[in-house]
């Protein structure tokens, strides 16, 4: 090969990497005329999204593409295929993409949230239930009727003494009243006097027969309770080792299932650390396409946000309130939260927030959340670890197989309620007075030793109730673990 032909093979090989190499970007633009609280509803994926509020009734809506590694051809079919959409009108406007990507025949790679893929995922145990134990058999004692003493031979009234009578007459009136007195007592009423008297006997050695066997009955019922108990207790120390180890089994589970998942995740995109920024290699060859697309959207402060976004990043720089979100494997970023409808739920979603007014947020498989400042929340999460800065106000919080951390809780605080299940906590509490109340059940709880604590045991249970300084009513802290280890500061 000449010189002249390697030239011109060298310049060609140049500008076709060149031409691979450069980023080729397209925007599309959309503007509407809005009410100040208008509804943005967006639908996306593999798009990031940014959120800007100005003093204007106006939705802006920028979405743009941004792609590298193929043809000038190729980036403008990419482009083409990208279904991008924004429309509405001054009371609602709606965003959406499609994952979908197609380039250069034999080139194609499509993103669907709709694909099935089959893994296996490891079942939880079940917990075992405690088994029925055997009631202690009551008995009860009918007392002999006590016999009724014979009927009376006459009314006693008709033999009346008359003391005046007898004053007068002497011995004459007494002989005589004596006389009537033993008429009316005949044989018969004597002899059903005597069986009487038999009966009343039988009566009372019934009695302490009766007295004896029921102290005998009660030994044998307190000796049968006692062995009841012990084999109570045994069955329960064998059903809380049991459920330590499912315990330790299920957490081992729960693990393996989020890393089974995280893994499966990541085999279907592969990103370079960059904000939903993708490389997908093609079918043909050994190219990599490099696509990222973003969405910015500027709109009024009182503008209310629903939001299902599959992978991606939200960036809201602004104080925002009344957020409906649903977020998966998306990182959210928030300046400030608000609002008593505002409802986030995230799955495989890094999430920071600075400023968390108000909410509800419900977290699953999330192994970053940081709450900077928390006035009031409701959070729910599973396997998921939780930081939160400080809690001003009040918070309700329950979670499972996950971390807790509250580095601080203002002294002005009203109500914290914690309610654990396998997870660890670190829980800073202030100085100031408050209620305290713990009741966990095969867990480790650690207080502070200036807190003023009654605490009982009961077989797997440690309930746990005092107070901080003095008893307070208006401030309250209340903790229900099960197998989890809480750390009070």
């Amino acid at each position: 090969m000449t010189n002249k032909c390697k030239f011109f093979l060298a310049a060609f090989t140049l500008t076709a990497f060149v031409t691979y190499s450069q980023k080729q970007a397209k925007d599309f633009k959309e503007s509407f005329n809005v009410n100040p609280e208008v509804s943005i509803n967006i639908n996306t994926s593999y798009t990031d999204v940014e959120f800007e509020t100005w003093d204007k009734n106006t939705v802006e809506v920028i979405g743009t593409i941004e792609v590298e590694g193929v043809s000038k051809e190729e980036a403008d079919k990419i482009f083409k295929n990208w279904s991008f959409e924004a429309k509405g009108n001054s009371s609602e406007i709606t965003i959406s993409t499609q994952p979908a990507i197609h380039f250069a025949s034999g080139n194609v790679m499509v993103f669907s949230d709709d694909q099935e893929f089959e893994f296996r995922i490891p079942e939880l145990p079940e917990m075992p239930e405690m088994p029925e134990m055997p009631e202690v058999q009551a008995f009860s004692f009918r007392m002999p009727a006590m016999p009724p003493m014979p009927p009376m031979p006459m009314n006693m009234s008709d033999l009346e003494f008359d003391y005046e009578a007898y004053k007068k007459d002497g011995d004459k009136y007494l002989k005589a009243w004596k006389k009537e007195f033993n008429k009316n007592f005949d044989e018969d009423f004597k002899e059903n006097l005597e069986a009487w008297k038999e009966d009343m006997k039988r009566y009372q050695e019934d009695r302490e027969k009766m007295k004896v066997d029921r102290e005998k009955m009660q030994e044998e019922i307190e000796k049968h309770r006692h062995e009841i108990a012990k084999v109570r207790e045994e069955a329960r120390k064998e059903i809380v080792i049991r459920r330590k180890e499912i315990a330790k089994e299920r957490s081992e589970a729960e693990k393996a299932r989020r890393e089974a998942i995280i893994e499966w995740e990541g085999t279907r995109v592969r990103s370079n650390g960059d904000a939903n920024t993708y490389f997908i290699r093609s079918k043909g060859g050994n190219e990599n396409l490099k696509v990222k697309k973003t969405i910015k959207i500027k709109m009024p402060k009182g503008a209310k946000l629903k939001m299902n976004v599959r992978h991606g990043e939200v960036k809201i720089a602004d104080a925002t309130k009344n957020i409906n979100a649903t977020l998966s494997h998306t990182r959210l970023h928030a300046y400030q939260v608000d609002g008593e409808q505002t409802f986030i739920k995230a799955s495989y979603s890094p999430i920071v927030v600075d400023h968390w007014n108000y909410g509800e947020l419900n977290l699953n498989y999330v192994k970053n959340v940081d709450l900077k400042n928390v006035k009031s929340v409701k959070l729910s999460s599973k396997s998921s670890d939780v930081v939160i800065g400080t809690i001003s106000k009040d918070a309700i919080i329950n979670g499972s197989f996950g971390d807790l951390l509250i580095a601080n809780v203002n002294p002005s605080f009203k109500n914290l309620s914690i309610i654990l299940d396998n997870s660890d906590a670190i829980v800073n509490l202030p100085k100031t007075a408050f209620d305290f109340y713990c009741n966990a059940t095969d867990s480790s709880i650690v207080y502070p030793k200036d807190m003023v604590l009654d605490v009982s045991n009961n077989y797997n249970s440690k309930m746990v109730k005092g107070y901080r300084a003095k008893k307070n009513g208006y401030k309250t802290v209340n903790i229900v673990a099960t197998y989890s280890d809480i750390e009070v500061q």
